[in-house]
């Protein structure tokens, strides 16, 4: 069996879930998963649910179907949640993918790696102000050397260039250099300096867990290092982890899911974040 599905009908009760009465459920899937009555751990699980503490129950959610895949012996597990959609040949572009992910690990063997990713968002890949110096730099820099260059052509070509006076290089080295480089900025990184597509690092800034591909090897340490008492959100814990264990991440440019959902099942403020999560170029892939 090269694909093994297997769905997680996470509401206490399971004929609550809003695909529990389709058709789909009943012949798509390996294995359906709902939380046992008779689990220690289902009080908890309403409690949960009941009191609106998201994101311990989300953060359980996801930990209790990563390990029923992992125990399937998978090699991969993707986890997929149900607010996406995919692209018509994500299958057949994963799998070269984590080809290629194993073949750079191969030529660094004191690292692991902690996921594949199959969606992220453009937004939190834009001018972050963690290297405003770096920006600083190459603004100065761009700057600088259009003024000297627009200095020495001056000086070295007075005739040739008599209607380029020094109170129009000034001009132009006060205001139209400056709003240039301003608008380099407000295009958008992924606008000017958008990531090339194929297989590429994405060790900070990835976001979110809509479509993540773990190795099999990792999966226990992300389920020994979970914390269901934390307040974070399932990709800043799986992040948090990464960055302790200092672990290689990877995603695929362009992404292969797309974010659908308008609306959070968090609540409490998250829908108007739902609807940005989005990924442009996913309108890149073929819709056939």
């Amino acid at each position: 069996m090269e694909l093994f599905l297997d769905v997680l009908l996470a509401h206490p009760d399971p004929h609550k879930h809003p695909y529990a009465g389709d058709q789909w459920m009943q012949t798509l899937p390996d294995r359906v998963l709902h939380y046992d009555r008779e689990s220690p751990e289902f009080e908890r699980i309403v409690a949960w649910e009941q009191g609106g503490w998201y994101r311990n129950k989300t953060i359980f959610d996801y930990t209790f179907l990563l390990k029923d895949c992992y125990d399937t012996g998978a090699e991969y597990v993707a986890v997929v949640e149900d607010d996406t959609i995919a692209a018509t040949d994500w299958y057949r572009r994963t799998k070269p993918a984590l080809e290629d992910v194993s073949n750079r690990m191969r030529s660094r063997p004191q690292e692991r790696w902690a996921y594949l990713r199959l969606f992220y968002i453009e937004d939190v890949l834009g001018w972050n102000s963690e290297e405003w110096p770096r920006y600083l730099f190459w603004s100065f820099s761009v700057w600088a050397v259009l003024t000297a260059g627009m200095l020495l052509a001056r000086k070295r070509y007075p005739r040739g260039l008599n209607t380029l006076t020094y109170s129009s290089i000034w001009m132009i080295s006060g205001v139209f250099i400056p709003l240039g480089i301003g608008l380099h900025f407000m295009a958008g990184r992924q606008t000017k300096w958008p990531i090339s597509a194929g297989v590429q690092p994405m060790n900070k800034y990835g976001c979110c867990s809509q479509a993540l591909v773990f190795p099999r090897s990792i999966i226990p340490l992300m389920l020994s290092e979970s914390d269901l008492t934390t307040d974070w959100l399932v990709d800043m814990m799986i992040e948090k982890i990464a960055d302790k264990e200092k672990l290689q991440r990877w995603s695929v440019v362009p992404a292969l899911f797309q974010h659908i959902g308008a609306t959070s099942s968090k609540g409490y403020g998250f829908d108007d974040n739902a609807r940005e999560l989005w990924n442009f170029r996913f309108e890149d892939h073929p819709i056939l």
